[in-house]
């Protein structure tokens, strides 16, 4: 039965032990000895015809593409299907354990009265082994469409099983004398062939072809005695990087063609595929082989006139996308390789006709220290071919002209002077040598590459320090300049460097407290990590660095004598190896520790009189300084309730005692009772007036004792 491969393929989607599954209604028995009924209740049969299979694929629409199969094949023959039904009911029972039980089949789905029968039935014939049942399954379609080797190998595997089945031996006849006449038309070509009339070989290679599609003799004798061409030409094979690509020109008496694939040496013909198309493509060709591609005219599964053949080629892909690019004293290629290929090779030619192999890697090779001039490359591909041998294929090559560069630079240093950075360098000599700032990852010392708006960056712009020739002012941040030697439409990449500019420090004050400490307090600096405050006082100098999230947190207070002392403070690098240029600081001063002091002194008690007070005044600085210009110091008075408050101001009271600033510089300290005034209680306040006030340190006493009561 010819596509039977076909039917068992659809019936396994489905999930059925035996094609009478797809036709047999739930509930019903199914018999198959005497034809193929349907039995759904005692003594009432329905013979399976046309229309119950188009019933049942109305009633089982999943199973309605297997349903239309087996339609055909009961159109075809009649009894096909009860054979089909009877071939797969007996493997079914000749492999099952309790086969030999009537349950056993009425557990399949057959009728019970037909059970015992077929079980009998079963248990006579003989077991076929999975070969020969494969073998005759599928002996019809390689008869059909002529594959008359395969038959006759199938039919090997079943001469020994085909007992008394006269349909099997009459096709094993068949087989046998077709595959003789076959052999009988090979000799005869093949002696004409030898006595050189190709054309009379060609129709009896052609004879034996039609008889046997498979036989590869006959395929190659066709192929070599009467290849017919077209008038347009024989068919384009285009190799690419791991298949060939077929196309040939169609004619409308042809409606099929077979794509057959030669190898050398002498292999068997290997059939690709039947096409309507005028195009295909062999993703798997032997590579590493020489082949060559016969397009066949097909009819009704049988060659139906001489082939299209192509040329013949080695299958042996070059390497795509090819190209050479020139640098200082060398040559660069690149290449994207054939997935197939075990290797690449190269032979490079110079100027002087001097060949050598070039060391190579997958995507390409560098060849080093070469002389100005123009080079050859030829790039092959290596392929390991059935045999085991390596094959190269004939290469592509490609010209490429290296031209002298510029002398590389050596080195590049950069040194921070005047608020600006001087640059300087060795190397490239007789080269224009320009400082750029590259926006993305600088490339490689040593590089080179042809520059171009696009690719080389303009050179730095920063303006030059006034009245300091050569000294360059970077802007605020950080930049990586590379030096470049150009010359003519060439550049070489040179070193690089990293100037880092940090940003001043704003709002930068500082201001005396108590204990010898000094609260510094400024504008902390934008991307700024870490600032260094200075101190300079009495000679020596220390700094103090501090971070962003301490001063935050916690301020600043540094440690300060009595003296003058110079405080400045400027933002640190970010990176260590930088070469940091630092702008104008900002700096205070801080004049030396002078400190006016007031105390009250009470008098002692006397009877019968008023209690008064006095207010002692001292002028306190450090040994060696100059005292000049002291602000005046004043008391105020603030009273009128019970519990008086402090003032806030001068103006927050009555002034009731001042001392001018020439009579504490002379004196040193002054002593002066309060005056007789209002009535106690009340509180009392120092503070200092004048130009200089800020500039010294007023030392007020704890406020509990300046309330007089």
């Amino acid at each position: 039965m010819p596509r039977y491969g076909e039917l068992v393929a659809l019936q396994r989607g489905l999930g059925l032990r035996h094609l009478g599954e797809a036709f047999t209604p739930d509930g019903a028995h199914l018999g198959v000895l005497d034809g193929v009924f349907i039995s759904r209740r005692p003594r009432a049969r329905q013979r399976v015809g046309s229309h119950e299979l188009q019933q049942a694929s109305v009633r089982t629409p999943d199973a309605a593409l297997l349903l239309r199969a087996l339609e055909y094949v009961h159109a075809r023959h009649p009894a096909a299907l009860r054979q089909v039904l009877l071939y797969q009911l007996t493997e079914l029972l000749q492999n099952h354990r309790q086969g030999g039980d009537a349950a056993t089949a009425v557990a399949l789905g057959v009728d019970p009265g037909e059970a015992r029968a077929l079980v009998r039935a079963a248990r006579a014939l003989p077991r076929l082994s999975p070969v020969q049942r494969a073998a005759a399954q599928g002996l019809e379609d390689e008869w059909e469409h002529r594959r008359l080797h395969t038959a006759g190998r199938l039919v090997q595997e079943l001469s020994c099983a085909a007992g008394h089945d006269p349909w099997l031996n009459r096709r094993i006849r068949q087989v046998t004398t077709t595959l003789r006449q076959t052999t009988g038309i090979l000799t005869a070509a093949v002696r004409l062939e030898g006595e050189g009339e190709p054309e009379a070989a060609g129709r009896l290679y052609l004879s034996a072809a039609r008889l046997a599609c498979d036989d590869p003799d006959a395929l190659r004798g066709l192929v070599r005695t009467c290849p017919g061409v077209a008038a347009t030409g024989p068919p384009t094979a285009r190799l690419g990087t791991d298949s060939v690509t077929l196309t040939w020109h169609t004619t409308s008496d042809v409606r099929a063609w077979r794509v057959v694939r030669f190898t050398a040496p002498e292999e068997s013909p290997v059939v690709l595929a039947d096409t309507a198309d005028g195009c295909y493509e062999d993703r798997r060709p032997p590579l590493g082989s020489e082949v060559c591609y016969a397009i066949l005219p097909m009819r009704d599964q049988l060659i139906d006139g001489p082939p299209l053949v192509s040329v013949r080629f080695l299958a042996t892909p070059e390497v795509a996308g090819l190209r050479l690019t020139e640098g200082p004293e060398r040559l660069a290629a690149t290449w994207a390789r054939p997935p197939g290929a075990t290797a690449v090779s190269a032979m490079l030619t110079g100027p002087g006709g001097r060949t050598a192999e070039a060391d190579t890697h997958d995507e390409g090779f560098t060849a080093r220290t070469l002389p100005p001039g123009t080079y050859r490359a030829r790039v092959s591909c290596h392929y390991r071919s059935a045999a085991g041998q390596d094959v190269r294929s004939p290469g592509i090559e490609v010209r490429h002209t290296v031209r002298p560069w510029p002398d590389p630079l050596r080195s590049l240093a950069a040194a921070a002077q005047s608020g600006g950075v001087r640059f300087t360098w060795s190397g490239g000599a007789g080269a224009d040598v320009r400082l750029v700032e590259w926006p993305g990852a600088a490339p490689e010392p040593g590089a080179g590459f042809i520059p171009s708006s696009r690719v080389l960056p303009e050179p730095l712009a920063w303006p030059s320090a006034e009245g300091n020739a050569g000294v360059l002012l970077p802007p605020v941040g950080t930049a990586r300049v590379t030096a470049v030697a150009v010359l003519g439409d060439r550049a070489v990449a040179g070193p690089s460097i990293r100037i880092e500019v940090p940003p001043p420090v704003t709002g930068f004050h500082a201001a005396r407290t108590t204990g010898g400490l000094a609260r510094v307090t400024f504008d902390w600096p934008e991307d700024t990590g870490r600032v260094t405050v200075v101190r300079e006082q009495d000679g020596c100098r220390d700094a103090y660095p501090v971070t962003r999230s301490v001063f935050l947190r916690e301020g600043l207070r540094i440690p300060v004598g009595p003296s003058a002392v110079h405080l400045s403070a400027v933002a640190e690098a970010r990176a260590a190896d930088t070469t940091v240029v630092r702008t104008a600081g900002a700096e205070v001063v801080l004049g030396a520790d002078i400190a006016i002091a007031y105390r009250i002194v009470p008098r002692p008690r006397r009877p019968l009189r008023r209690r008064s007070a006095t207010v002692r005044v001292t002028l306190t600085c450090p040994d060696g300084e100059a005292v000049t210009d002291l602000p005046e110091f004043v008391l105020v008075a603030r009273g009128g309730t019970r519990d008086p408050v402090r003032p806030a101001h001068p103006a927050d009271g009555a002034t009731v005692l001042q001392v001018s600033g020439e009579e504490l510089r002379t004196a040193g300290a002054v002593e002066r009772e309060l005056p007789a005034g209002d009535r106690p209680p009340f509180a009392l306040r120092g503070f200092l007036l004048g130009g200089n006030a800020t500039s010294v340190r007023l030392d007020e006493p704890s406020p509990a004792t300046l309330v007089v009561r």
